[in-house]
């Protein structure tokens, strides 16, 4: 029974088929299809995020090494190392991101991996991890130019709320509808303005409309 599934599934294409290892640059035409597995998963893997896969539009895909447990540091963290012999370059789909689009997995995140048959005809081997990201920032304003924003995003702590990391430039506010609304969370000076920052397959982001009288 054990030899005939192997057979079945061919373990043999999934560690040395080239084609888990390449993403095009161009999307199928139902970006959906290639993360429509069927069948449960074949095998669990460990694999460490190298780079978001180049995608035209940006999308869901990596590229991943296999990796493996080696103990815990003194922090109580687990430390890893690269298989020996194991799956290296793979295409993994974060299906959390599938819908957005996005890219916002680090490299060197080590995340949890399913090897599955897709429903191709015939079937190819698909890796998928399921890892939601954080799509939505607080910020502040920092100054206003040319229909868009410069904001620095911030981070809650004890103490209050501190930069994380660089200043974002060419953020628009789509809810700023008519000419005279251009500009006004820029204004005005001497006051720290916090926003929500949201991230879109066009980048960041901002929908705050301006109080109105109708």
């Amino acid at each position: 029974m054990r030899a005939e599934r192997l057979k079945v599934y061919g373990v043999v294409a999934m560690l040395d088929r080239g084609a888990g290892r390449e993403a095009s640059a161009e999307r199928a035409a139902s970006r959906f299809a290639e993360v429509s597995p069927g069948g449960p998963p074949y095998r669990i893997l460990w694999c460490r995020i190298k780079s978001g896969a180049p995608g035209n539009p940006p999308d869901e895909r990596y590229y991943a090494d296999e990796v493996r447990p080696t103990g815990v540091d003194g922090n109580g963290h687990v430390e890893w190392e690269p298989v020996p012999g194991g799956l290296t370059g793979l295409v993994v789909h974060n299906t959390a991101e599938a819908a957005p689009g996005t890219h916002l997995l680090p490299p060197d995140t080590v995340v949890r991996v399913e090897a599955r048959l897709d429903r191709r005809g015939p079937p190819e081997w698909l890796y998928l991890t399921h890892v939601p990201v954080a799509a939505e920032r607080l910020a502040h304003i920092v100054s206003y130019q040319d229909g868009s924003y410069t904001v620095q995003p911030v981070r809650r702590e004890v103490g209050g709320l501190v930069d994380d990391g660089n200043p974002i430039s060419g953020v628009p506010n789509l809810g700023e509808l008519w000419d005279d609304e251009a500009g006004y969370l820029a204004g005005p000076g001497g006051f720290d303005r916090f926003v929500r920052i949201f991230w879109t397959p066009a980048g960041w982001t901002m929908l705050l409309h301006p109080p109105r009288m109708v």
